[in-house]
């Protein structure tokens, strides 16, 4: 059940770094917007390492997407203020990003 939660996981870490290829790819090329490509990445490692802590209290793939699925809306919650706008600035940058 181990390599099921880990595949859950990684499957949607893969559907975060994938849209984050893509903002990379327009804000380098279009942009040359360095900054945000650079503050993306380090915020996603940050998601990454705080996900994973967080799935690995649970033994099943539901769990591993009830994890994701949770901060995705806890994501949504957190105001777009100072202090709190750190918290949710890769998902910003990927939802504003045109």
């Amino acid at each position: 059940m181990n390599a099921m939660k880990n595949a859950a996981h990684i499957a949607v870490l893969l559907v975060w770094s994938g849209l984050g290829i893509i903002f990379t790819c327009t804000a380098l090329f279009a942009n040359h917007d360095v900054m945000s490509v650079l503050s993306f990445w380090l915020w996603f490692a940050g998601f990454a390492a705080l996900s994973t802590t967080a799935v690995s209290q649970f033994n099943s793939p539901l769990g591993a997407l009830g994890v994701h699925a949770g901060a995705f809306v806890l994501l949504n919650l957190i105001p777009r203020s100072f202090p709190f706008s750190i918290l949710r600035l890769g998902y910003d940058l990927l939802s504003n990003h045109r």
